[in-house]
């Protein structure tokens, strides 16, 4: 759905949510519902579906009215599916995902989730599909397999740092490097926590980055367990002194419980148990309102660490009933919580995909010709096992069509598809007669390119002929963009894998190394070496 589409009132109605969305400000579910309003006076569907999806995720964000929630979502999905918003339906798989969570079921959360990815395949450039992949490495996270969580969480980091549009977009960012953040924590690697908090501070320094992102719950908690760790001691004072503070005089929405119990945790590991017991206390008229038995029982159980650790016999004692009275409870709570998911399950039957076995044995894309994705993956496999075994150099390469979505809207969808078949021929022509490189469509606008054995020099010649036949093939560009001929950008990463090194990890590092080429130096190429972007990795970065 495109809300541009719709006259001013409806827009500024629009302006207004975002604008509280982007502020996570309490006016959030009265702005959406004025939009939902004029959605009913007009009788839109489109404009319902989208109006109850927001309506839904401001009840989840900014208040405790759980049930609310709920029943928003419910409507939201009925009016989506009926007008075929796809967008807006993987996003209400992510929310379907956490709501599961939050009721202890992981299974059912793991099938929403894969459900919404899978549907993302097709939407160009969305962030729904990195907030599903966050919340699967979070997952992973909660289960102890740590290395799996950090690669759920980092592809989640490219598909959401790729939507800028989104009105929490600078939050999104935020929350992905303070995930990667806990990850590198668990896994003893400080100097990827520092890292992570560096690129927490460049963010807070930008002026286009809400100062009030910074006193979320789990910003604070990454910044002060991080600096402990690092022995920046005055900084972990600091940020313990702020957190202790937000968590005494607030009340929480459901989204801040978890990251409440992280803190917990971290403070009764170090020794500040009376804290903590000031903590729990606070936390409990939150806990009480949003009423979930599962929650209950979690902040049962913080209660029995707690009081083991002060002695407290007594509190511990009744804190174990409380444990089995939310329990119980949870179990029962969870017959009517399986009903709830049957029935999403019910509404969203028709828009379920073919057999995804299927989909995964076509693994040619049927408007270029190339390999698709499913063919990459299943090509990458084999290849990095290689050249592991072998200790072989292989580079990965993400080509990008510059300004695409401006090409798109100047002269439409089918000269958008004419310019992508070009492109795959000119990546064809002049790769042709080398069997160690292969070309794959990864989506939208976004082609893989993988060389085996292939040297710096080499794999950078390649990428310079395909620029260059891109260049002379005289592709019109929209007037809007400074660049009279449609351009490429190119980044790569070739180096010699390691035994955990799969195709994502090159992946991120060529994504990175595009990052570098989109943000400062278009139609250009980058080759690095290393996963993360530094001034070290810059710097020995090759440009072309």
């Amino acid at each position: 759905m495109n809300i541009q589409n719709y006259d001013n009132e409806i827009q500024t109605l629009n302006r207004e949510v975002m604008t509280a969305r982007t502020n996570m400000s309490d006016d959030m579910v009265d702005a959406c519902n004025k939009l939902l309003q004029k959605a009913h006076e007009i009788d839109d569907i489109n404009l319902l579906g989208y109006a109850y999806y927001y309506l839904a995720d401001a009840y989840y964000k900014v208040s405790t009215e759980y049930r609310k929630f709920n029943e928003n979502l419910l409507k939201a999905i009925e009016y989506l599916q009926m007008c075929g918003d796809k967008e807006h339906i993987v996003r209400c798989y992510n929310l379907l995902g956490i709501d599961a969570l939050n009721h202890g079921n992981i299974e059912l959360a793991l099938d929403f989730f894969m459900t919404g990815i899978r549907d993302c395949s097709e939407l160009e450039k969305n962030s729904a599909v990195g907030f599903i992949e966050c919340n699967i490495g979070l997952i992973y996270y909660a289960v102890g397999e740590i290395k799996t969580a950090l690669s759920y969480i980092q592809s989640g980091y490219k598909h959401i740092r790729r939507n800028k549009e989104d009105s929490l977009y600078y939050l999104n960012v935020l929350l992905c490097y303070c995930n990667e953040a806990e990850c590198y924590l668990l896994l003893d690697k400080p100097a990827s926590v520092k890292n992570c908090l560096l690129a927490i501070k460049r963010l807070e320094a930008d002026p286009r980055v809400k100062s009030e992102y910074f006193q979320d719950i789990l910003v604070l908690d990454v910044r002060m367990r991080g600096n402990y760790v690092l022995g920046n001691m005055e900084e972990y004072q600091k940020y313990s002194e702020i957190l202790l503070k937000t968590i005494q005089t607030d009340n929480f929405s459901v989204d801040n419980i978890d990251d409440i119990y992280g803190a917990c945790r971290f403070l009764m590991k170090i020794g500040r148990v009376d804290e903590v017991a000031e903590i729990v206390k606070n936390v409990e008229k939150s806990i009480n309102e949003i009423n979930i038995s599962y929650l209950r029982k979690q902040y049962a159980k913080i209660k029995c660490e707690l009081y083991t650790l002060m002695n407290d016999d007594e509190e511990k004692h009744k804190a174990y009933e409380e444990f089995y009275t939310y329990s119980m409870a949870q179990e029962k709570e969870g017959i009517v919580n399986y009903k709830f998911f049957t029935d999403i399950r019910a509404k969203l039957s028709d828009m379920e995909r073919e057999n995804i076995a299927l989909l995964k044995k076509a693994e040619t894309d049927s408007l270029t010709g190339l390999g698709n994705r499913y063919g990459l993956n299943e090509y990458a496999d084999k290849a990095f096992d290689e050249a592991y075994i072998n200790q072989k150099s292989l580079a990965v390469e993400i080509l990008d069509v510059d300004n695409f979505k401006q090409y798109n809207d100047t002269f439409g969808h089918q000269a958008g598809d004419i310019c992508l078949k070009t492109i795959a021929g000119i990546i064809t022509e002049k790769t042709k007669g080398n069997n160690k490189i292969h070309a794959f469509r990864y989506g939208g606008d976004e082609f893989v390119i993988v060389y085996e054995d292939m040297t710096d020099e080499e794999v950078m010649g390649y990428a310079s002929e395909i620029r260059k036949g891109i260049k002379e093939h005289n592709l019109e560009a929209p007037s809007q963009v400074s660049s009279k001929l449609v351009t490429i950008s190119q980044g790569i990463c070739n180096s010699v894998p390691v035994s955990t090194n799969k195709l994502w990890d090159y992946m991120y590092a060529a994504d990175n190394a595009l990052y570098e080429v989109k943000g400062h130096r278009k139609g250009e190429i980058v080759m690095l070496h290393k996963a993360l972007i530094s001034q070290e990795s810059l710097d020995e970065a090759k440009y072309s």
